[in-house]
C-alpha cells in the first residue's frame, strides 16, 4: 500500500527529476511541478469484496486483492463519500447484491458523484433506494450493468481550472477521459499559454472533453480539435458552448485520419459537414496528448511537417522513443515534469518542439 507522507513524497519526486534531467539534460528551459502530497487524486475506482470483517473496497495489488480501509491520495470529497456510502450500501441487499465496482469522481467545487456497477439488471426498487440515499450522502448516483445505464442526479461533475488567463469551468462527464489530478493540470495549461508560440492556429488530436482545448482557443487564433470517441465529443460541445469559445472547431476523426485530411490525401465527410476546410486556416502548431504508449514511427513523421509541436505525454520511455525521431527536424525548446501521478513511477511531461530551420 501506499505510505503518503511529506517525506515519501519528495523522495519520489526527486528519483523523478534525476530521470527527467537525465534526458533533458540539455534543453535550457526546463520545470518541474510538484503535486499535493495528498488528497490529490479526484477521480478513484474499487472493487468491491467480502473480508474477515464484512464488505469493504478492494484493490489488486501484487496479482492479490487486499483490502482497502481508507486512500489518503483520494479528494478530502471523496473520502468522506467513501465511508458513509459503504455504511448505507451494506444495509441494504438491492444495493449490495451483485455490486462489484464501485468509481468515484470529484472536483475542487465539492461536486462528487459515485458510479456503482452492478453482474445485475437494475429495476424500480434499486432505483428508490438510491433516491432515498441521494440526498443523505449529497451526491449523484449512476447505477450500470450490461446495456443499462441509470443516472440518479446528473452524470458530471463541474471543474474549474485556473489558467493564467482566465478561469474556466468545465463538466466531466462520466465514462469520459478526464485529468485525475486538477492542481497539476492548472500547472499543464498554465505552462502551454506561458510556453507556445501563438500567433497563428493550431491542431488539436484526441482532444478529449476539451481540457486543453477551452485554453488552447484563447491562445491560438483557431483550433481544430478531433477527437474519435462519440460521448467526448458530446462532452466537448457541452463545455465549448458553456465557455462561448467561438473559434473552436471540431469533427469525429482519429489522429491518422486527421492528418491525412490535412495532407489532402483522403476527404472526410464530417469536416464538410461541420464546415471544416482545413485550406481555409494558417496551422502552424499542433498539440498531441498520446496515451502512455506513444505515437507511432507513421504518425509521427506526418507530425513533423508542423513548424510547432506541443506533446503532452504520460508516458516517459514512449516519450524518448518519439523524441528520437522528432529530433531530427525540430529542436526541443521547453520541457516540463508534471507530478501527475505521486507514489508511482509513472512521469507526465511536456515538450515544447520548434522546427529547425537551416542555416
Amino acid at each position: 500500500m501506499i505510505k503518503v507522507s511529506s517525506e515519501n513524497y519528495k523522495k519520489q519526486l526527486q528519483d523523478k527529476e534525476i530521470l527527467f534531467n537525465s534526458y533533458f539534460n540539455d534543453v535550457v528551459s526546463k520545470n518541474i511541478y510538484s503535486s499535493p502530497y495528498h488528497s490529490f487524486r479526484h477521480r478513484c475506482e474499487f472493487g468491491l469484496a467480502e473480508f474477515k470483517n464484512g464488505f469493504n473496497y478492494s484493490m489488486i495489488e501484487d496479482r492479490k486483492r487486499i483490502e482497502i480501509d481508507e486512500y489518503p491520495i483520494c479528494s478530502e470529497s471523496i473520502q468522506k463519500l467513501m465511508k458513509n456510502l459503504l455504511q448505507e450500501l451494506t444495509k441494504e441487499d438491492v444495493l449490495l447484491n451483485k455490486l462489484f465496482q464501485i468509481e468515484f469522481q470529484s472536483s475542487r467545487l465539492d461536486e462528487v458523484m459515485v458510479s456503482l456497477i452492478y453482474h445485475k439488471k437494475l429495476d424500480e426498487n434499486w432505483i428508490k433506494k438510491i433516491e432515498a440515499l441521494k440526498e443523505d450522502l449529497k451526491c449523484s448516483v449512476i447505477g450500470r450493468s450490461k446495456n443499462q445505464k441509470l443516472v440518479i442526479g446528473q452524470d458530471y461533475v463541474t471543474e474549474q481550472y485556473a489558467s493564467l488567463n482566465k478561469k474556466f469551468k468545465l463538466k466531466l462527464y462520466e465514462q469520459c477521459f478526464s485529468q485525475t489530478n486538477p492542481d497539476i493540470c492548472d500547472q499543464m495549461i498554465n505552462w502551454i499559454e506561458d510556453n507556445g508560440k501563438k500567433d497563428t492556429d493550431i491542431i488539436e488530436l484526441h482532444c478529449g472533453i476539451g481540457t486543453f482545448t477551452i485554453p488552447l482557443s484563447r491562445l491560438f487564433n483557431n483550433v481544430i480539435a478531433t477527437e474519435n470517441s462519440r460521448p467526448s465529443l458530446i462532452a466537448l460541445e457541452h463545455n465549448i458552448k458553456s465557455n462561448n469559445s467561438t473559434n473552436i472547431k471540431y469533427a469525429r476523426l482519429s489522429g491518422k485520419e486527421t492528418l491525412d485530411a490535412y495532407e489532402e490525401k483522403r476527404e472526410f465527410r464530417r469536416l464538410v459537414n461541420n464546415q471544416i476546410n482545413l485550406k481555409e486556416y494558417d496551422i502552424k502548431t499542433i498539440f498531441v496528448d498520446p496515451p502512455r504508449e506513444g505515437i507511432d514511427q507513421i504518425t509521427l513523421k506526418k507530425i513533423s511537417q508542423f513548424d510547432q509541436i506541443i506533446y503532452i505525454s504520460c508516458g516517459f520511455e514512449s516519450l524518448k522513443r518519439d523524441l528520437n525521431l522528432l529530433k531530427k527536424t525540430h529542436e526541443i525548446k521547453r520541457a516540463a515534469m508534471f507530478d501527475q501521478f505521486p507514489y508511482t513511477n509513472h512521469i507526465e511531461s511536456g515538450v515544447i518542439l520548434e522546427r529547425i530551420t537551416p542555416s
